[in-house]
């Protein structure tokens, strides 16, 4: 497998609550990362208030130096989720995998990580081959 230069592509993962109020959350990100900033968008089951939205979607905007990882999550109002979520993590030397915590400053903080999404990434490496023979 070819090494990754960057963030750029489909992860998904779960994060955890503080004393394990809520359950494990899962969630799936698209990622586009240029020059170690990056963007993106996220979406999520919404197990806090799932009769007003059975999914929670949000943008993330970020940056990488080396194998440290930080975004902020902006909850888009869906699900009548409308607040910011930091995230500091460490990714692997692969860019694989991303470990770390997330926090809403002054309320709690729990942990996540993240994988990338293998298939989606063989799928674009196929494609950008393909790309590249035409």
């Amino acid at each position: 497998m070819t090494a990754q230069v960057s963030l750029t592509g489909a992860w998904s993962g779960a994060y955890r609550y503080p004393g394990d109020r809520f359950p494990e959350t899962v969630f799936e990100a698209v990622i586009e990362e240029r020059g170690g900033a990056f963007t993106g968008s996220t979406k999520e089951p919404n197990i806090l208030r799932p009769w007003l939205d059975a999914v929670i979607t949000a943008d993330i905007d970020g940056h990488r130096s080396g194998q440290n990882v930080s975004f902020t999550k902006i909850m888009d109002g869906s699900g009548g989720m409308r607040h910011a979520i930091i995230y500091e993590g460490l990714a692997d030397a692969e860019l694989t995998r991303i470990e770390g915590r997330w926090s809403i400053p002054r309320e709690w903080s729990g942990s996540f990580f993240m994988v990338r999404d293998s298939r989606a990434a063989a799928k674009a490496a196929k494609e950008a081959s393909i790309e590249v023979r035409r």
